[in-house]
């Protein structure tokens, strides 16, 4: 019997979509639209076989002895026939048939049909209670022939030639000898996998009714219809292993770009995923594109014309952007991060204008749980998440590189932490212990503080060592002394981009525009050691992006601009190595101070390495000072009665031909263990006063002395 190459691993419910596209071979060069071992284009059809376990030597291992209203001991369960649609139809009503038809814009069709009788798999009968599959086949080979509840045969379940390689294309033709093409099998009642879990692989478990299959998975569906599992799940089979896990998806064991695991929402999304459908980039590695596309990724002008919305706006790609609902159009606008070395990881932030379901009418564009009345639903705005790496769709090694390549932007912005060290009842979602966490303006970190949309670590045990043991799930947040109970790690109406709140995202905002830290980490590993690929150093870089209108029908209206460069707010930056370039922007500046608003440089209390970096008298840090960094030619202007203030050992490096303005009323405050660093030629225009007082005391300081 063929069994599978690979293994994904269980997902548990409760852990935690440039120029046109140039020709390329793929009959000959791998390619992602291709898909992995299966193809994400064209039409496939599943066979599902419902399954039951009889205890019948241990009865204390059944988790649900008497069934379950969605599913009674001994019947196929309620929602057998929410699940596909046996045949093509315009208006999918199955619940995945009808995802696979929004995700892929008609790209992608999944229809099923069920055997028409509920498999029990007898404990007495086996030797091991293992493989849920081939003993759920063992129980339907006894019914004697495939009979589904709508009549189907197994050619009907073989559409596609067995055998795909990854990234190669799929052959559209049934096997010589039928072959079902996926097998899936949901358990009622298994004490393994209970709801939320379950693995897929390629390969059969044997013989079904004399014939093998193509692709199997198998999962659990204690408490209703396994949707995010499901999908999950089959969508590794397009998609990629374990280290495509992603959007509320991954896990601790798996190593990520980010020292937490993420929130948000992808194809590879399950149980902490926000939104339920999938993103810009999985779109973009997929091939789903709307016919007639000119782009890879697409937006429109205010003519209504299509525009390529894959920008650099560096080199000059600038404008109004307007965005039209993501799910039912699939325009994104995605923006490259500027100056990052070759070396390292390139990033692009993603913006996506999701309408919801209220105005789109899929069912998954929405929070997972945002049918309970503690939970803000999604809003129509602007969602936005940061790509890392992951960028290769054609040629060798596009399934490599890690999970977690997703992280999302939220409107609400980026804190540092504290546990308030008590354990509460949280009630949102479902009531029990949750560890509060503090939180207020003045700890805003727009480029490495946490967000809500990931599980941040804290060194609970005190051993100057963290381990994503030591995450929490940011269940309870007191947000500047005031409780918020919402569920918000999976997604709040917060976290949307709207024209009437948050609608800028820039350089001196909160988030920031700026590229982010990276830290390739499993457990408890830093798999570089913080050195490249890895992005260690921010790049500020003066691109804004503000959403100017949502017009009547939906569509955003999105200026994106560079050379932005005017900080009107307050704002704090803390990174291990923060670089601003000679941005020449507002004024030819690369940073102008507004009057009265202040620029703290600070050290990063959120985590930006695994080990201990040093203590603060009160614990340790878990990042190291913060370098700043003027680059050569850059020109820093503080205005009247503007204030920079550098804390926490932080240092300032003015390089040669770089220069610092200080207004006569401007002030300049570098706190003790702080210094400024002049390089060559670069000058600090102050008054000489302060100046003098800050080179006695050594925080002023001529490089090379």
């Amino acid at each position: 019997m063929r069994r599978a190459a690979f293994l994904l691993f269980w997902l548990f419910a409760m852990g935690l979509c440039a120029q046109p596209d140039t020709a390329t071979d793929s009959s000959q060069v791998p390619n992602s639209a291709n898909g992995w071992y299966l193809s994400p284009h064209g039409t496939i059809r599943i066979l599902v076989i419902f399954a039951e376990v009889d205890y019948d030597k241990d009865p204390a291992k059944d988790p649900q002895p008497k069934g379950a209203p969605h599913w009674p001991k001994g019947q196929l369960p309620t929602w057998k026939d929410e699940l596909f649609d046996p045949f093509p139809t315009d208006k999918p009503k199955g619940e995945v048939t009808r995802y696979y038809r929004d995700v892929s814009l008609g790209r992608f069709t999944v229809l099923g049909d069920y055997i028409n009788r509920l498999v029990t798999i007898r404990e007495s009968e086996q030797d091991r209670m293992g493989d849920w599959s081939a003993m759920a086949w063992e129980g339907a080979n006894k019914f004697g022939e495939l009979i589904t509840a709508h009549g189907l045969s197994v050619a009907d379940f073989d559409q596609w030639t067995d055998g795909g390689k990854p990234g190669m294309p799929k052959i559209n033709l049934p096997d010589d000898l039928p072959s079902y093409d996926h097998v899936m099998v949901i358990v009622r009642n298994s004490h393994v996998l209970t709801h939320g879990q379950g693995s897929t692989d390629a390969g059969s478990a044997g013989l079904l009714y004399g014939h093998p299959s193509d692709t199997q998975s198998r999962f659990g569906a204690k408490n209703g219809l396994p949707f995010g599992i499901l999908k999950h799940e089959f969508n590794h089979l397009l998609l990629g292993g374990n280290n495509f896990h992603s959007g509320g998806g991954n896990a601790p064991i798996f190593t990520g770009y980010f020292i937490p695991v993420q929130g948000g929402w992808s194809l590879m999304g399950a149980a902490n995923s926000s939104l339920l459908t999938c993103s810009g980039w999985d779109r973009d590695r997929m091939g789903w594109q709307p016919p007639g596309s000119r782009y890879r990724i697409r937006a429109r002008n205010l003519d209504g014309a299509e525009v390529n919305a894959d920008i650099d706006p560096l080199a000059g790609d600038t404008g109004l952007y307007v965005l039209r609902d993501f799910v039912s159009t699939g325009d994104a606008l995605r923006i490259r991060m500027p100056f990052i070395p070759a070396d390292e990881h390139p990033q692009w932030l993603w913006l996506e204008n999701h309408q919801g379901t209220a105005r789109n009418s899929s069912p998954t564009d929405q929070f997972q749980y945002q049918y309970m009345s503690c939970v803000k639903p999604a809003v129509p705005g602007i969602y936005a998440q940061m790509q890392v790496d992951k960028d290769r769709r054609t040629g060798r090694d596009i399934y490599g590189g890690h999970a977690d390549y997703l992280r999302p932007v939220l409107a609400n912005g980026n804190y540092d932490w504290r546990l308030r060290g008590d354990t509460i009842t949280f009630k949102c979602l479902w009531p029990g212990p949750t560890e509060p966490f503090l939180s207020k303006p003045a700890w805003s970190n727009p480029l490495t503080g946490t967000q809500e949309q990931e599980f941040p670590l804290f060194d609970k045990n005190g051993d100057g060592k963290l381990t994503r043991k030591e995450a929490i799930v940011p269940r309870v947040g007191i947000w500047n002394g005031r409780m918020v109970d919402d569920g918000g790690y999976m997604g709040s109406s917060r976290h949307a981009f709207t024209p009437q709140g948050n609608h800028r995202i820039a350089m001196g905002t909160n988030p920031s525009s700026a590229n982010m830290l990276t830290l390739a980490a499993n457990m408890n590993k830093e798999v570089n050691k913080a050195k490249n690929p890895d992005n260690r150093t921010v790049y500020l870089n003066g691109i804004s992006v503000e959403l100017q209108e949502q017009r009547a029908n939906g569509d955003m209206v999105v200026r994106v601009r560079s050379g932005d460069t005017h900080l009107a707010e307050d704002v704090r930056w803390c990174a291990d190595s923060i670089v601003l370039p000679a941005l020449g922007g507002y004024r030819g500046t690369a940073l102008t101070l507004a009057p009265g608003k202040t620029l703290l440089i600070d050290r990063s209390a959120t985590p930006t390495r695994l080990g201990e970096q040093g203590g603060n008298g009160a614990g340790a840090w878990f990042s190291p000072a913060t370098r700043f960094t003027v680059a050569a030619g850059a020109l820093v202007v503080l205005e009247r009665k503007a204030e920079l203030r550098l804390l926490n050992n932080s240092v300032m490096h003015l390089m040669p031909g770089s220069e610092l303005q200080l207004d006569p009323r401007a002030k300049l405050d570098i706190r003790p263990g702080c210094k400024v660093v002049l390089h060559g030629n670069a000058q600090l225009n102050a008054p000489e006063r302060l100046l003098g007082k800050l080179r006695k005391k050594g925080r002023l300081v001529q490089a090379g002395e």
